[in-house]
């Protein structure tokens, strides 16, 4: 039966409880550090003027990622885009070793929660910086009319919670639909379907992270 809890499952480290979530997302990113560094001395400081084989991969993911957030951001682009990518690498990373039978870290709410954090620090810092201050952050915040300001800031302040609970119920939903399956055809098609939803979540949450991070960004600075 599927449960759903609010805390974290319990792991030990030296005799302190920091949660199996940390644990996890801790490995990935060693694993991340580790293949980011030899990617850096293998491909980045060899990249020739003709791109080819793993820079050519590297320059189309780094470029799509910039594009994209040029549509939604405009000119921050170049500021939010290598946030808005670690953060979906980040997400992608711990959600898709779910296929190698290890539950991932996004399953946890805290996750989701931190994960909504970054993206709120990201849009005001980045209103900070291209609205010219304090000040025109403020300003922004008053358009069209100092009327709304209130709601502005309720929203910005929402804003974590939203990408949280979106993160956290991609999981969940899927756990869900496998416990229906389960129920209904409990060999052979459970597996089957088990690979196709997984990937898909991961895709979505992927997606919907780096979406929602850039969609408040542009209100931000608009």
């Amino acid at each position: 039966m599927l449960e759903v809890s609010l805390f974290p499952t319990p792991f030990e480290v030296f005799g302190v409880n920091v949660g199996l979530s940390v644990v996890i997302s801790w490995c990935v990113m060693a694993i991340l550090l580790t293949g980011l560094t030899l990617l850096y001395f293998l491909v980045v400081r060899r990249m020739k003027p003709v791109p080819r084989g793993a820079q050519n991969v590297l320059e189309m993911a780094v470029d799509g990622m910039h594009r994209w957030a040029e549509g939604k951001v405009g000119h921050a682009a170049d500021f939010v885009a290598p946030v808005s990518m670690t953060l979906m690498t980040y997400v992608f990373c711990n959600t898709i070793i779910e296929l190698f039978g290890l539950p991932p870290a996004t399953d946890d709410i805290n996750c989701t929660f931190a994960m909504g954090l970054c993206t709120f620090v990201t849009v005001n810092v980045t209103g900070l910086k291209f609205r010219g201050g304090l000040r025109g952050r403020i300003q922004g915040l008053c358009n069209p009319s100092p009327v709304v300001m209130p709601i502005r800031i309720l929203t910005d302040l929402i804003a974590p919670c939203s990408i949280a609970i979106r993160l956290f119920a991609n999981i969940m939903v899927g756990g869900i639909i496998m416990q229906l399956i389960y129920a209904v055809a409990p060999v052979i098609l459970p597996a089957v379907v088990a690979s196709y939803f997984n990937v898909l979540h991961v895709g979505i949450q992927t997606f919907v992270l780096g979406l929602l991070t850039l969609v408040y960004v542009s209100e931000a600075i608009e």
